[in-house]
């Protein structure tokens, strides 16, 4: 059977649902050799695949997402005969040829839950973005032949605001990468970023302009926290993109911190391991999840957790981090006093979360998808 893959989102995303992607196919090439694939996606994007027989690399411009999916994926689909495409992005064509099943992961619905939840987006693209996904997915997914979604939270979501029924959804969770796993000794000091001087002790925070993760209260709570807790590490945010000339850079100004809290724009990953690793703890406060990769990622380095008890959180770090809600400085600030100088809770929250960090592989998700296309094309099951 021929089978496509939309990874037209690496052009540019390469984190989130963009790992997703990539460990999807990077999966499906070493699970299956029967099929036949077709995967669209920018040039590169998958250099090891070039020399596999039964995939083939469709190059595609950086088009934006809606002329991408609505103007040249559904052509290309039909030309290349697929049997199924699968849109791993939250969206999908809204016209396809009724004979190509059609597969798609919703990972969450942000886009129609009420403001209470997730803050109202900022910029223009965010907005535009936002419009595209409310316009489209409702329809599209009574169009499907399957919605996939990575937790349990999401799937009530895609329930509740989406005319789809549950025999149509799916849940399969995501993996940790295998480079996250946590390593013996020391963080490979070629590896730290060059903002992080060495043997500075700090709190590691991941940032960004999306109001839904929370950094300005991130920060705004770390304030709180040396104020009132007398914590003395400093806070690292990763993620927030020209950053210098941030409200976030402006806040840290404001509240006297200019020293004490380090931004990075996006980093390597082999730099976002060294500072797992090496960060006293991992705070992470945003408003709503529907999976969150960061806190598995975390506990796979062997680093103790603080994370917000939202959305799908709790559901996927089980026992294995301090929940905390994100709107309380005092609830944020008392786990942060356990988790930095109680050395017994840090032994009990490293050994957690490598045991639950490990329950969740990319090996198992891409059987699972496996185990989908192969019902809707009606093959037989076969064991793993």
């Amino acid at each position: 059977m021929r089978i496509g893959i939309d990874a037209q989102i690496l052009s540019c995303e390469r984190r989130g649902i963009g790992r997703y992607v990539y460990n999807l196919v990077q999966g499906l090439a070493k699970a299956d050799q029967e099929n036949r694939y077709t995967v669209y996606c920018p040039p590169g994007a998958f250099p090891h695949l070039s020399d596999r027989p039964n995939f083939t690399l469709r190059p595609v411009r950086p088009w934006p997402s809606p002329v991408w999916e609505q103007c040249f994926l559904p052509v290309f689909a039909k030309k290349d005969g697929l049997d199924l495409l699968h849109c791993p992005a939250n969206t999908a064509p809204l016209y396809l040829p009724t004979r190509i099943k059609l597969v798609i992961s919703i990972h969450d619905v942000m886009y129609l839950l009420p403001l209470s939840v997730v803050p109202q987006v900022r910029t223009f693209r965010q907005r535009v973005g936002k419009a595209y996904r409310r316009t489209v997915v409702p329809r599209v997914v009574g169009r499907a032949d399957c919605v996939l979604t990575v937790s349990e939270c999401s799937k009530a979501d895609i329930l509740k605001y989406l005319p789809v029924g549950p025999e149509k959804v799916r849940v399969v969770y995501e993996g940790v990468d295998s480079f996250f796993e946590d390593a013996p000794g020391l963080p490979v000091s070629s590896s730290r970023p060059a903002a992080i001087e060495p043997n500075t002790p700090f709190i590691l925070g991941l940032g960004a302009h999306d109001p839904r993760k929370n950094t300005e209260a991130l920060i705004r709570i770390y304030a709180d926290s040396r104020r009132n807790g007398g914590i003395r590490e400093k806070l690292v945010i990763v993620g927030v993109t020209h950053w210098r000339s941030s409200s976030f850079w402006r806040l840290a100004g404001e509240l006297g911190l200019s020293d004490d809290v380090i931004f990075t724009d996006y980093i390597s990953d082999e730099e976002l391991a060294w500072l797992y690793r090496a960060a006293r703890c991992l705070l992470y406060l945003p408003t709503y999840e529907g999976f969150g990769f960061p806190p598995l990622e975390a506990m796979a380095c062997g680093t103790p957790v603080i994370v917000s008890a939202v959305g799908s959180i709790p559901e996927v770090t089980g026992d294995a981090a301090m929940l905390v809600d994100p709107s309380s400085p005092e609830a944020v600030r008392t786990a942060l006093m356990k988790v930095l100088c109680d050395s017994a809770i840090r032994e009990v929250l490293v050994e957690k979360g490598r045991s639950r960090a490990a329950e969740f592989t990319w090996e198992s998700a891409v059987l699972k998808t496996l185990g989908v296309y192969r019902d809707l094309l009606g093959m037989p099951t076969r064991s793993p």
